[in-house]
């Protein structure tokens, strides 16, 4: 055969030398270039590298692309394959390089695409995480299929590693036309020039021995033999991914058979036999058949030889060799001496398309390709087990057919066995990107994991979250002047909302770190005026939901549960969306009513589903609560969690009369801005959490000299989120009050600080010479036939202090009735009023009357109207 022009070239790192010229001489020189061009490789983002694949992509799906028509020309010929066959091998190029598949790879073999281009946060661990391309591949693969070439070099090429690959005496064309599909599009320089494709005479020990000695990884594609040879002459500092010869078989339940002619089973059968000719490491050698007699064997065969007959008119064998023909000619004339003796059968046409041999031995054989199969009857599948097992360390995949209730229990005795790929007949020659190759992850192999450990103490945690968050120009300019470390922390100013949102989208992006992409956008503040905004990064969204997952956890849910979301859906809020993702990951039953869903819709679902649990706002849960009370409702809610109000004591004794409530907690202390900051567990009471220390770092400061109170003094919560750095949140104020609280060894497990949630700031209403806040009105209340849903509006008039209460109930009450209460309830009260430093005056609403902020559903317990 006359050689192409391209047979005699090689490519080396965008240069064409001839093949005669490579000399070990040059390899030196080529090793000190591989690791210059290792360097280039792992620069660009992964995002500009799958461009570019995308753009050879879609060259290679075109039939009058100039490359492939070439390739079209020569590949038939040089490497037996028929045309029908190499065209199908562009398709294969083709979606190869296609940027979907590539992506699905990456994220299921690495788990990220990011990974690649940067330090990627792993909360749990307290580290983050790195893939470091190895450096230099050098890939020396088989020739018997040209593909394979190709989709190890791709593999080189993703992972940002320089590549050499060695090239096959059979195909010596292939490899040099597709880096040159590279070079057409890719003006930039991005993957090219890193690449490089060889050919030397076998056994050439001065150029291979340079190699293997190398400071590189050597990717094997090949037999035992070239791999025991590699082996022996590898360096101290050369890594060898191995993947050596490995064999395939196929098992099918007799009943399975009685399809008939042109089956699923019959078509993907005859697929995986004709494909690549049965070259590649998936296709089967050996079909068994699970029968009590030989018939569905025979019928099998009957029925594979028709579809074999129609395939191959489609899809031809390639061109054989004089020594190939000679070993199918043995294996029919074995065949057909046995057939003789009613020992076995074999069906093949005149040509040497395929063959399908029956033999009586259950023995697995290893067959001699080219579409010869053999076919063989055992009584069972455990002795399928003894007969691969001989073979185990060189199992690949098993393709079943099987009856119901058979595939879970054999599959695992596969497993044990040592089967690596487990898939349906018909997808033994197809496999999926992202999925594991010989046992593991081809590109994890192909690139070192790097970790970036910090200290869980305070101070380690802070000064990551100062190093991560120094590309927000305006924590730039204020670290600049307060010092970037745990010790000068607390001279960074505090960080009211006004200066938040002035800082953050839409009206300024100075408070991020990056670009507004691959995040969730949520609604935050904006009761009054317009809304406010708040970013999360997908990843961030993601472990701030896992976070919350926990949380729900040690509040007592669990997946036994059948929980109610009554949070509110829509208009950007993240509640409802954040507690549905958490419900799913704890895995119980998951109800996603929304507090917005008409009263009769929640009442319904909640008894159709038996509902026993419950998340959401308090002021719908109450509502909930008195409609179910006032109807005398069978609806028993044994576990509330409740989140984005304060709840106050006598509105729980409330909700454990009214619907039987055994344990009410919080859902986490929590706003959007600073996402979860405090969580109960079993062991907690009332509004006392522990400090989420792990993802937040918490200070309490005085209202009035915004220094860190002493003791258990009241003061505002101020919170630095640790994990948040797309829009970092840092010595946030959130206008809630609180003070330390000792829990000293809970039972729970937790050692860290714990605090108790008194209200918001703007609650503490200072009126009639008291301190006066909703939880002094709700003791009297509590005692009266009226809603746990009121509201405290502070007035002047006469120039006295005057307390309207806003109260709801089905009746209305003596004023007379509701003072009495409300002095009986607080001393404070009784105090203010029996000294006349302030009027009471009672507003009656209808439940539900009193007007809520229109997107959230909550109710404000405190308005005050008097500096107004």
């Amino acid at each position: 055969m006359k050689k192409s022009p391209a047979q005699n070239k090689c490519n080396v790192f965008g240069r064409e030398i001839e093949a005669s010229d490579l000399t070990s001489e040059m390899i030196a020189d080529l090793l000190t270039e591989a690791e210059d061009q290792a360097q280039a490789a792992a620069k660009p983002d992964i995002e500009c590298v799958l461009d570019v694949l995308q753009a050879v992509s879609d060259c290679w799906r075109d039939p009058d692309y100039s490359l492939r028509q070439r390739a079209s020309a020569i590949l038939p010929e040089l490497t037996g394959f028929s045309p029908a066959m190499v065209n199908e091998g562009f398709s294969v190029i083709s979606a190869i390089c296609r940027r979907e598949n590539l992506e699905k790879r990456l994220r299921g073999e690495l788990g990220s695409l990011k990974v690649l281009d940067k330090w990627l946060d792993c909360p749990d661990f307290a580290y983050d995480l790195r893939a470091v391309p190895h450096g230099i591949l050098l890939h020396l693969t088989a020739g018997n299929v040209f593909v394979g070439a190709v989709d190890s070099l791709v593999s080189g090429i993703i992972t940002k590693n320089a590549n050499i690959l060695k090239m096959s005496r059979v195909d010596p064309v292939f490899p040099l036309l597709f880096l040159e599909s590279i070079r057409e599009n890719d003006p930039q320089g991005i993957i090219w020039p890193h690449q490089a494709a060889l050919i030397w005479k076998g056994g050439n020990e001065s150029i291979e021995n340079a190699l293997l000695k190398a400071r590189l990884t050597v990717v094997f594609w090949g037999g035992g033999e070239a791999l025991e040879s590699v082996k022996k002459r590898l360096g101290s500092n050369t890594r060898l991914i191995e993947n050596g010869p490995r064999y395939s078989f196929a098992v099918v339940s007799g009943p399975r058979i009685a399809a008939g002619p042109g089956s699923d089973l019959v078509r993907g059968l005859a697929l995986d036999l004709c494909r690549w000719d049965q070259q590649a490491c998936s296709s089967p050698h050996v079909v068994y058949v699970v029968a009590s007699n030989d018939r569905p064997a025979h019928l099998l065969m009957e029925q594979l030889f028709d579809e074999l007959v129609e395939l191959s008119a489609t899809l031809p064998v390639g061109r054989l060799s004089f020594d190939e023909k000679v070993e199918i000619r043995k294996v029919r004339e074995l065949a057909r001496m046995a057939q003789a003796r009613n020992e076995g059968r074999v069906l093949a046409p005149e040509s040497f398309d395929f063959s399908l041999v029956f033999e009586q031995s259950p023995e697995f054989k290893v067959s001699c390709l080219n579409r010869t199969l053999f076919i063989k009857r055992v009584a069972s599948l455990e002795e399928i087990l003894a007969q691969v097992e001989p073979i185990s360390a060189w199992l690949q995949t098993a393709g079943l057919c099987l009856e119901a209730g058979q595939a879970e229990t054999f599959q695992q005795q596969l497993l044990s066995l040592g089967v690596k790929r487990i898939t349906e007949i018909g997808g033994m020659s197809e496999g999926h990107d992202g999925a594991p190759h010989e046992g593991s992850f081809l590109l994890r192999r192909l690139v070192d994991w790097v970790d970036r450990e910090y200290r869980c103490n305070s101070a380690g945690r802070i000064n990551r979250l100062l190093a991560r968050i120094i590309d927000s120009p305006y924590y730039r300019r204020i670290i600049a002047k307060s010092g970037a470390s745990f010790e000068t922390f607390t001279r960074l100013p505090l960080l009211d909302r006004e200066t938040f949102y002035r800082h953050s989208p839409p009206e300024s992006e100075e408070i991020l770190t990056g670009p507004m992409t691959d995040a969730y956008v949520y609604a935050s503040g904006g009761t009054t005026g317009n809304p406010k905004f708040t970013l999360y990064s997908n990843a961030e969204y993601c472990y701030v939901t896992d976070v919350l997952t926990d949380i729900y956890r040690n509040a007592g849910l669990c997946r036994e549960d059948r929980v109610a979301n009554l949070f509110i859906a829509g208009n950007l809020w993240t509640s409802f969306n954040v507690a549905g993702r958490a419900l799913e990951n704890l895995g119980c039953l998951h109800l996603p009513v929304g507090g917005a869903s008409d009263l009769e819709n929640m009442l319904k679902y909640l008894q159709l589903f038996k509902v026993n649990a419950v998340v959401g706002l308090p002021s719908i849960i109450i509502k909930l609560a008195e409609e179910i009370q006032r109807r005398q409702l069978n609806i028993r809610i044994e576990k509330i969690l409740y989140g984005g109000e304060h709840l106050r004591p006598q509105t729980c004794e409330f909700l454990k009369k009214a619907v039987g409530a055994v344990s009410i907690r919080s859902a986490g202390y929590a706003c959007v801005d600073t996402g979860p900051i405090g969580w109960q567990c079993d062991h907690l009471e009332g509004s006392v959490h522990h400090v989420l220390d792990h993802y937040c770092y918490v200070e309490i400061l005085d209202l009035a000299t915004l220094r860190p109170v002493s003791d258990e003094k009241p003061g505002e919560i101020i919170a630095t989120n640790l994990d948040r750095v797309l829009m970092p949140v840092v010595r946030y104020r959130t206008g809630d009050l609180g003070r330390w609280v000792r829990v000293e060894n809970c039972p729970c497990g937790f050692r860290g600080l714990s605090f108790e949630l008194l209200g918001r700031c703007d609650d503490l209403l200072v009126i009639g010479g008291i301190n006066l806040m909703p939880v002094d009105v709700a003791a009297g209340l509590s005692t009266l036939p009226v809603s746990q849903s009121f509201q405290i509006v502070a007035r002047t008039s006469s120039g006295k202090d005057l307390l309207v209460l806003r109260i709801e109930a089905e009746e209305k009450l003596e004023d007379a009735r509701v003072l009495a209460a409300l002095k009986k309830g607080s001393y404070k009260i009784a105090e203010s009023l029996h000294e006349h430093w302030m009027n009471v005056e009672v507003e009656w609403f209808r439940p539900g009357e009193i007007k809520r902020n229109e997107r959230t559903g909550k109710l404000k317990a405190v308005i005050d109207e008097r500096f107004g």
